[in-house]
């Protein structure tokens, strides 16, 4: 075996290890600010939620990264989500938390104005699972989910094609329930400010991980009628709150009505583009994964009565694979359904609606 001389043997290692320097994960994010863009208005949930991770995450992320939350509202986080899957740099410096029902909106076909693939997108993680209430003030004179048959209920929307809008159609054209929407409220805190004024009846979805601990003050007053929840499964504040799904009259309904409400399983989701190197997004879901197990971060969820029951990106790669693997027919059927155009009026500003 040939023996090097020191000089060679030290000019060998350099010539190896610098490599492997400059692709350090510490020099990918030190220094740097990471961005978390929010497709929704400034203090709802799901803007709240995402500060809260943002304040935690930097910590796990090797070179410990500023990490900043930015506002992009519009269209229930459809142009946020656009955005970041194909403007945005692929560095993984730059990360989605849109509303949890845009990554379903690929499956609506031509009719989608989604310019991304939830399959190829790099999922992180979601802080909870979310249940989602439908309510309606009772001077509505509603007492169950069941009157909603008999009558119209007027529900605020944001913007045309958002959860918030497209929710209360399935349920009226498979179900048969009675919503009319008014979409383009800016957010879920001037959806609410709508509804306390009398000017709609009631809201088709608000994410009980919102309603709880922003206003809790509707729960305890009696003023507002819990109709039921939507998910895949009861929230353990809401045993006697029927689901929707069981609601369902026959298998075939049920399992659409599956493919809607797997969006709640999602909570609060976040993802980098497509195109960020494999090894980065190794280290943003370990980073998001272990923050959430931090005591810090719990202590202060737990304050804001914000929910912390994780799921792993990975988990949640598996979950889009599943449902887009659904057969074209029934996809088809509930794109039907999900066909909206607001009943009543469409306020001005209604591509910038945002949700929760």
């Amino acid at each position: 075996m040939k023996i090097l001389s020191p000089l060679a043997a030290l000019t060998l290692a350099l010539g190896l290890v610098q490599p492997a320097a400059a692709q350090a994960p510490t020099d990918v994010f030190r220094g740097k600010t990471l961005t978390i863009y929010v497709g929704l208005s400034p203090g709802g949930g799901y803007d709240l939620n995402a500060r809260l991770v943002s304040r935690h995450l930097g910590k796990y992320i090797p070179g410990n990264p500023t990490v900043v939350v930015r506002n992009m509202p519009g269209a229930g986080g459809l142009i946020m989500t656009n955005h970041v899957a194909n403007v945005a740099p692929k560095d993984g410096l730059h990360l989605g938390a849109p509303q949890r029902g845009v990554p379903f909106e690929p499956l609506l076909g031509q009719d989608s104005k989604a310019k991304f693939d939830s399959r190829t997108l790099n999922w992180i993680g979601s802080v909870n699972s979310d249940a989602s209430v439908a309510l309606v003030h009772k001077r509505t004179g509603i007492k169950s989910w069941k009157d909603l048959r008999n009558r119209d209920t007027i529900i605020a929307g944001t913007g045309v094609g958002t959860e918030s809008v497209v929710v209360p159609y399935v349920l009226r054209n498979l179900m048969g329930l009675k919503f009319m929407v008014i979409a383009g409220f800016p957010g879920g805190s001037e959806m609410n400010l709508a509804l306390a004024r009398g000017e709609v009846d009631g809201r088709g979805t608000v994410s009980w991980t919102s309603l709880k601990p922003n206003y809790r003050e509707w729960i305890q007053s009696g003023d507002y009628i819990i109709l039921f929840q939507m998910g895949l499964r009861k929230h353990k504040d809401m045993p006697d709150v029927p689901l929707v799904t069981d609601l369902a009259e026959t298998e075939d309904l049920k399992r659409l009505l599956k493919i809607q409400f797997t969006a709640f399983e999602l909570g609060r989701p976040i993802f980098a583009p497509e195109g960020v190197a494999a090894d980065r997004i190794v280290i943003l879901r370990k980073a998001f994964d272990d923050a959430m197990k931090d005591k810090d971060l719990l202590l202060e969820a737990e304050k804001s009565d914000q929910e912390v029951n994780p799921m792993s990106g990975q988990e949640m790669q598996d979950i889009f694979k599943e449902i887009y693997d659904t057969p074209k027919d029934l996809i088809a059927r509930l794109a039907a359904a999900s066909v909206e155009k607001a009943d009543l009026k469409i306020l001005e500003g209604a591509a910038k609606g945002g949700g929760d």
